[in-house]
């Protein structure tokens, strides 16, 4: 859904990070990708596993080659990172840029937060986002993130214990690279109750919401999403016209 009207409340800004540690902390970056990816997305992976080297944080990076059906994509980087020693996962999709200070931000954010998320624009000229607020009124809170329903999942990072939740509830099932080994498909096709089809995305929110995790959004986050050309737009400045 497209960013609609709600109520405008607490203007979220920039929230300083400085009281967040993130020694200790232990990230796995992983992409779900087809056999080429933009050179824009490469430019952001190497910012930050540099950026994340020069401080001292322990990371895994993965890309989830050649599987078209998103779904099990994503369904495999989950196991991969419950079968890892990481802390918190940070999905990124191919066609997503960003700077490394936005990555280093969202990841200090998991560190209070089960699920953080950063928003990019369709692929349309008008700069338009797509998300599921999570209330009436717009009021962050002492980061200067909103709480949201759903949003795409290409920017979002989320903690050990949301993915260990889902996949304590999800089905087993077996797939071609899991051989016979039966694993939490986590990642499933939706529905709403007036019976619209939604995508993975949409569904992991609502099934994360059901078991208590709360999903925030982050405004001050620009990301780029690359298709034909650079799509940007920043999500804060979509939300100071409604007001």
């Amino acid at each position: 859904r497209e960013t609609g009207r709600p109520s405008p409340g607490r203007h979220p800004e920039k929230a300083g990070m400085t009281d967040i540690s993130l020694a200790g902390t232990r990230v796995m970056l992983a992409i779900p990708c087809g056999p080429t990816h933009p050179w824009q997305l490469t430019q952001s992976v190497i910012d930050s596993l540099l950026a994340m080297e020069r401080r001292g944080i322990a990371f895994d990076f993965r890309m989830v080659a050649n599987c078209s059906i998103v779904t099990h994509a994503r369904t495999k980087v989950a196991y991969e990172f419950l079968q890892s020693k990481a802390d918190t996962l940070f999905m990124v999709d191919s066609d997503i840029a960003w700077e490394a200070d936005d990555f280093l931000r969202l990841l200090a954010l998991a560190q209070r937060l089960p699920i953080v998320c950063g928003a990019y624009p369709a692929k349309r000229d008008s700069p338009t986002f797509q998300l599921r607020w999570g209330s009436e009124v717009l009021a962050c809170n002492e980061f200067g993130c909103l709480p949201i329903g759903g949003i795409g999942l290409g920017f979002t990072a989320v903690t050990r214990g949301v993915i260990e939740a889902l996949a304590d509830k999800a089905p087993k099932l077996r797939f071609p690279w899991s051989e016979e080994e039966r694993v939490p498909h986590i990642f499933r096709l939706g529905e709403t109750d007036d019976f619209s089809a939604e995508g993975e995305d949409m569904a992991f929110f609502a099934d994360a919401k059901a078991l208590g995790f709360q999903a925030w959004l982050d405004p001050s986050v620009k990301l780029r999403h690359v298709g034909t050309k650079e799509y940007a737009g920043s999500i804060m400045d979509a939300m100071r016209k409604v007001q």
